[in-house]
């Protein structure tokens, strides 16, 4: 029996160890498995580590639509990737202490600090050198397409020592890859592949 509903081929990442709930469904592992792309995949993550908790996502049409924030989606040649990201116990604080940043590197910083608007934190994680040659307005317009970065664990790319690779992602879910070249632990250069 054949279904005549279009398929994508779905890649779920994490960073973490943990198991999943694929529409009640137990997977230790959901790396490529191909499901139907107009019907919704529930996916709960049970992380194995005690500090983390867990929730479920509802992915349709190659979107997040439940726990968006926890989960990055986008398409890459006919592939469905799927990022989940940890999810922490809430810590409440009258004051506002800017978020606590686990387990990020320079460019997410500089990333999540541009869409921000946070230009001085921004700059933080820029060499003198590129600084010299762009302003905040140049910085806003190259990230300003983009709604997420994600680090590449997806694609062949070499990472060199001094590199690292992020896909930037487009509203539409659209994946365009990023070399962001580093310097004592902050970007120097950003170019495209």
């Amino acid at each position: 029996m054949t279904s005549n509903k279009k398929q994508t081929n779905i890649h779920i990442k994490t960073d973490f160890d943990c198991v999943f709930l694929l529409n009640g469904n137990f997977c230790e592992k959901a790396d490529g498995f191909l499901y139907p792309e107009a019907e919704p995949l529930y996916i709960t993550v049970l992380p194995l580590d005690a500090h983390l908790l867990p929730y479920t996502t509802k992915i349709l049409n190659a979107k997040a639509i439940a726990n968006a924030d926890l989960c990055t989606v986008f398409k890459l040649d006919d592939k469905t990737y799927v990022k989940l990201m940890p999810r922490y116990n809430y810590i409440y604080n009258i004051k506002d202490g800017g978020g606590i940043a686990f387990d990020m590197c320079p460019p997410q910083h500089l990333f999540n600090a541009i869409k921000n608007k946070n230009f001085a934190q921004a700059k933080k994680y820029l060499t003198q050198n590129l600084l010299s040659t762009i302003d905040d307005n140049a910085l806003q317009a190259f990230f300003d397409p983009y709604t997420a970065i994600v680090k590449d664990e997806f694609s062949n790319s070499i990472n060199y020592a001094n590199s690292q690779n992020y896909f930037l992602i487009e509203p539409n879910g659209a994946a365009t890859l990023f070399t962001f070249e580093l310097v004592d632990g902050i970007v120097d250069n950003i170019t495209n592949e």
